[in-house]
């Protein structure tokens, strides 16, 4: 627990960094220096599911965008205030970093896994993170998740190419791997298979006693 809250803290000051690179390319731009950044429609160059990302991460204003170019990055903001929230930061082409009201995103160098998310509470759901990382002995991806955002990680999949992925829930100590067993999903706990939250309510059960 202790590795992860560090982990969060070196991950949420790298975030605070990000934020303010996005505020200081968009004053920039305001303030006249024009030679590294433009207006333009960030959207076409992406493939569909690019797209499809754009329009679930509420930024639709990257068909009007502020992109701004340092070095290998370019940092992309709506092209007026008011007319979008958000923004995110392409490293050589692909997503690194995206932030808006309902989440926060850090991606690896191919843009495909999440090193770390952040997702903010509202009415219907809690906050919850989920942090990657490669182990390259095993040639695997593995992603933890903290769904209440409590320090306690909850559930894990691990991913290695040509395998099914492997998803396991925490149940008191142990990591449980989810299994399907007449056509139903859950857990082998104590020997028995059921259903995940039973086998949580079950572990929370015998340790109260």
């Amino acid at each position: 627990m202790k590795a992860l809250r560090v982990a969060f803290r070196f991950v949420v000051a790298g975030i605070g960094l990000l934020v303010l690179v996005v505020a200081i390319s968009a004053a920039s731009y305001r303030a006249g220096w024009y030679a590294r950044c433009q207006e333009g429609n960030m959207g076409g160059p992406f493939t569909p599911d690019n797209i499809k990302a754009e329009h679930e991460w509420g930024f639709d204003w990257a068909r009007h965008a502020l992109t701004c170019r340092m070095g290998d990055y370019q940092v992309v903001t709506p092209a007026e205030p008011g007319r979008g929230e958000g923004g995110y930061i392409l490293r050589n082409g692909r997503f690194f970093f995206a932030v808006n009201s309902k989440e926060t995103d850090v991606l690896d160098d191919s843009g495909q896994h999440l090193l770390f998310s952040l997702t903010r509470a509202t009415s219907e759901r809690p906050a919850a993170i989920s942090y990657s990382a490669y182990d390259q002995a095993k040639g695997a991806w593995i992603e933890n998740f903290d769904f209440h955002a409590d320090g306690t990680l909850d559930y894990r999949t691990t991913e290695i190419n040509g395998h099914k992925v492997k998803q396991e829930f925490r149940v008191g100590e142990e990591w449980l791997e989810v299994v399907q067993r007449g056509g139903r999903t859950g857990v082998v706990f104590n020997g028995q298979f059921m259903r995940v939250a039973d086998a949580i309510k079950l572990s929370e059960k015998s340790k109260a006693q």
